[in-house]
């Protein structure tokens, strides 16, 4: 244990580390099972809850994470008439997730966990003790008691209070050990000294050196940092390197094996420069930019699920693929929480009525189906996934900056860029389920997300020109 800044005990991981130093790379780390733990948290958390707790620790030095920055930066600036409520837009601000009931346990907080809130009773609870944790966040509001019939029911949110000292790990077994490599391949010990050295093709271990690292807050939230920016997180974290991802692009047909059967599709008209073929800008209906918003509600570990396990950020790729194929069932809990972990559904009421992607929702208990007709909702009086006032129309730029479009500034930037409108041309795309899942990947990995999305990867056929 250590302090903060505050003189609060805060936990540190203990972590032997095999170094190259000649390199000057980690080549592998070995850790108990709550550090793992920590790792496998990563894949639970939401995109938006990721760009959320990093910019609350980094402030203006937050790295570009593809284009998943610049689009939360225009979710947060876009001005509040946009939504159907403030309560509406903050949900894609600060989305919630299925596990934070689990995050409570983790030995130290880099989720900024949301308390659970409870709906009351507030007559006398002498007479009436009624109460019931909210499961939705679509069902947020109830009138009537369903024990009393009081209309006085009010929901209070609970004290955030960690479980960390109590914890017995919250995935992985007790009594487990891992050995990590620097690019997030994580193996439990049995695998043993001779199968990790030939993974890592070292057959001369003499400018090798083990060394203790002891890991804090701060650099669990670096490790959390690098391994979206970084292939060698680990070095990046314990040497103070920065190696940042080049990233391949991958054809959009090898990113999915089959379409979603229920897929909707959203129309999206591309503007482009004819003599070059570059992108200027997209100009969108708000179904399109909520379908961009409903990103941040997607947990990392289920955007890999949707890619197959290859969104080509290689550490979460790794790590992804280490809780699939590398960490044996025996080492977790139990069966249900790993595949809890590979494909997490998200929480009742978030997902967008503009969603094209296949995403599951939790199931609500017993004690709202039953009661539903007394339910109703404040922030999604328009109904369930109803985000985006409508109609609007939106100017999206290449790295996924939303602004409500303008004519005028569009034909100032224009002349800005000495664009003529003969060299300006409209292309009218559908986006559907696989057009969907490759902008969801180049915004994890491009800051040309559109470009590397739909221009480079979508046949001629697909594409209506507009005279």
């Amino acid at each position: 244990m250590s302090e903060d800044e505050k003189g609060e005990k805060v936990y540190t991981f203990s972590l032997k580390v095999m170094i190259d130093k000649e390199r000057s790379k980690v080549l592998f780390a070995t850790a108990d099972r709550h550090f793992v733990d920590i790792l496998l948290s990563f894949l639970t958390l939401p995109l938006g809850r990721i760009i959320r707790v990093l910019k609350q620790h980094y402030g203006d030095e937050l790295p570009t994470i593809g284009s998943l920055c610049s689009l939360y930066h225009s979710l947060s600036n876009l001005d509040n008439s946009h939504f159907v409520t403030v309560g509406a837009k903050q949900n894609l601000l600060n989305p919630t997730t299925s596990f934070e009931n689990e995050y409570k346990w983790l030995k130290l907080d880099i989720t900024d966990f949301q308390p659970a809130t409870y709906f009351y009773c507030s007559v006398s609870y002498r007479r009436c003790s009624n109460k019931f944790r909210s499961e939705s966040n679509y069902y947020d509001y109830i009138e009537l008691c369903q024990d009393c019939g009081s209309y006085e029911m009010v929901k209070v949110v609970a004290k955030k209070e960690s479980e960390a000292g109590y914890s017995d790990g919250i995935w992985t077994v007790r009594g487990a050990s891992f050995t990590i490599l620097d690019d997030l391949q994580i193996f439990p010990d049995e695998i043993g000294l001779v199968q990790i050295m030939t993974l890592l093709g070292i057959t001369d271990t003499n400018k090798a050196e083990v060394f203790q690292v002891d890991l804090g807050f701060n650099e669990i939230m670096k490790l959390l940092k690098a391994s979206l920016t970084s292939p060698t997180p680990l070095s990046d974290v314990i040497l103070n390197k920065t190696t940042l991802i080049n990233s391949p692009r991958v054809p959009l047909h090898h990113i999915s094996k089959e379409e979603n059967p229920n897929s909707s599709s959203v129309s999206l008209k591309l503007v482009t420069q004819k003599s070059s073929g570059k992108l200027l800008y997209a100009q969108a209906k708000e179904d399109f930019v909520e379908f961009l918003f409903s990103f941040f509600n997607i947990p990392i570990g289920g955007a890999e699920h949707l890619m197959g396990g290859k969104a080509c950020v290689k550490a979460i790729d790794n790590l992804y693929r280490s809780a699939s194929e590398f960490i044996g069932d025996k080492y977790f809990k139990t069966t249900e929480d790993k595949m809890k972990l590979l494909n997490p559904n998200l929480p009742h009421g978030c997902i967008s009525k503009n969603q094209i992607l296949p995403l599951v929702e939790e199931c609500l208990p017993a004690n709202y189906t039953a009661f539903l007709s007394r339910f109703s909702s404040v922030k999604f009086p328009k109904g369930q996934g109803c985000y985006l006032e409508e109609p609007r129309t939106y100017h999206v730029t290449d790295d996924l900056t939303v602004k409500p479009f303008c004519s005028v500034s569009v034909l100032s930037c224009l002349n800005s860029l000495k664009i003529p409108m003969s060299d300006v041309e409209e292309r009218e795309i559908e986006i559907g389920f696989k057009e969907a899942l490759n902008i969801l990947k180049a915004s994890l990995t491009s800051t040309s997300a559109l470009s590397d999305a739909l221009l480079t990867q979508i046949p001629n056929k697909q594409i209506k020109r507009e005279v």
